[in-house]
């Protein structure tokens, strides 16, 4: 075993009695699949010689078995020495290493993810798991309900991977951010790894990733978690996009978007749509997003009385759904936007909203956001998201493309207020940066005039100065309805 000093450093991190669950990595060729079977034959070592286990299984995991057979089997095949042990394929074990009983018998079971269930009835003293965010949340939890051998009170699960990939999200959630009232938070650890951290990557390919563009230098050379390969809208910053929590004037037109869910998330968000113009004369549309419903579990009727109950606005101008809510039940019942406008009929003893199906294409839905995401004239993005939408914040960021329809989102993902969104947005009519907006638009020209006028902002990342600047053009704009209707 020839440890680099971050390998090794991820090693003490393992045998650390505070950590039950380690994730090394980062960026590309940090030497994440080197590190994790030599990780588990340590392992095994140190179980035998510290606490006299012996014999103990030791689950390596990949994703599938050409996977596991290229970045695992062949390896150890070719690295691990004949006097320590055999790769063997039998009854007892299936594929797997097995340690001599002289170095403690440990048995290395090499196995895939295709379906975690298999191993509900297998107990492991230890699991290691290469590229882990090419697996979904549940593959984890399932694989951690299998950590338990007699007489191991240090069992250990290390997972090795690059930022991307369907289980981004949740990887960066426990391991990274430790975002998470998961019962054992305090026992998650992260040992980030780059290239420079492996001594054997060659000095050309260093200089190839070097020269990348900056988004993907930020996920392949520094393996930030941020940016990450495959990930659809790189444009999104939490510095960028997020302001605090705001109410825009009842005066502008406001939105409501739905994705329905039951067991799955149901997300709905209010939107507010503002016309702005700076100093310059550049005039565009600007969409602040600032309330939120997310969850599971409750009906239509539950949904749509909360939300009835508790929006900071009266009324909204619109609201776009899910094209499925607009279909008859299958069991002959009335839809499921039919039933949110039954309830609000009864709430507000008249039509509070109707709702209007969202477009099919998927496509311009993904150019939709692309777009609003992009920086106006006045520095700040043509999206606004408010911190209390915490849920649309979370996600929207860790999407990635589909594998086969290589322009869409993946929809394996958690992408519900994304749905629920761009439903929204490619309703809203996208304006751009439009110099010297008098010239031939007449009425609309005048009602430019009587909104508030921005200050042109430099900085992309919102200050506290430029959030006051932006509630006190909220505060201030006098637009009526009807005029905004016309743009």
């Amino acid at each position: 075993m020839n440890l680099q000093p971050k390998q090794e450093q991820a090693i003490e991190a393992l045998l650390n009695p505070k950590c039950k669950y380690l994730l090394y990595g980062g960026a590309m060729a940090g030497g994440k699949s080197y590190l994790l079977r030599w990780a588990a034959l340590y392992y095994t070592t140190w179980l035998a010689l510290e606490y006299g286990i012996r014999n103990a299984p030791i689950g390596i995991f990949c994703e599938d078995y050409p996977t596991l057979k290229d970045r695992q089997i062949s390896r150890i095949d070719r690295e691990f020495p004949d006097w320590l042990g055999q790769l063997k394929d039998d009854a007892i074990h299936g594929l797997s290493f097995q340690v001599r009983e002289d170095y403690g018998g440990a048995v290395l079971m090499l196995r895939n993810l295709d379906d975690p269930s298999k191993y509900m009835s297998t107990e492991f003293a230890a699991i290691f798991v290469d590229e882990l965010t090419r697996n979904e949340e549940q593959t984890f939890q399932d694989l951690r309900n299998r950590l338990r051998y007699p007489g191991v009170e240090q069992v250990k699960f290390m997972g090795a991977t690059n930022p991307g990939g369907i289980g981004h999200a949740w990887v960066k959630k426990l391991f990274v951010d430790k975002n998470t009232d998961d019962p054992e938070h305090d026992r998650f650890f992260y040992v980030h790894a780059n290239v420079y951290d492996n001594k054997y990557v060659s000095k050309g390919y260093v200089k190839q990733l070097e020269s990348l563009p900056e988004q993907k230098k930020k996920a392949y050379l520094d393996g930030s978690w941020d940016v990450f390969e495959g990930q659809v809208f790189t444009e999104f910053g939490r510095q960028t996009h997020v302001i605090k929590p705001i109410t825009p004037l009842r005066s502008m037109p406001h939105y409501l978007s739905f994705d329905w869910g039951y067991s799955a998330p149901f997300a709905s968000y209010a939107s507010a749509l503002i016309r702005m113009k700076s100093e310059d004369g550049q005039v565009f549309n600007r969409v602040v997003t600032y309330q939120e419903w997310y969850g599971t579990e409750k009906t239509e009727r539950e949904w749509a009385t909360q939300i009835y109950k508790t929006s900071v606005m009266p009324r909204f101008d619109d609201g776009y759904c899910d094209p499925s809510m607009m279909n008859t039940k299958v069991d002959g019942s009335i839809s499921i936007s039919n039933e949110f406008e039954k309830v609000w009929d009864e709430l507000h003893k008249s039509r509070w909203l109707t709702l209007k199906p969202g477009t099919k294409n998927r496509l311009s839905r993904v150019a939709a956001v692309h777009n609003w995401l992009s920086i106006a004239p006045d520095g700040l993005p043509y999206w606004l998201i408010t911190e209390n939408c915490v849920n649309l914040i979370r996600t929207l960021p860790m999407l990635v493309y589909d594998e086969t329809k290589v322009e869409d989102v993946d929809t394996t993902q958690e992408d519900h207020a994304y749905d629920s969104a761009s439903y929204m947005l490619t309703q809203m009519k996208f304006i751009g940066a439009i110099g010297g907006i008098r010239r031939g638009l007449g009425m609309r020209g005048k009602m430019i005039e009587r909104i508030q006028r921005f200050k042109p902002m430099r900085a992309t990342i919102i200050t506290e100065k430029q959030t006051d600047e932006l509630l006190k053009a909220f505060e201030t704009a006098k637009v009526q309805n009807r005029d905004w209707k016309s743009v």
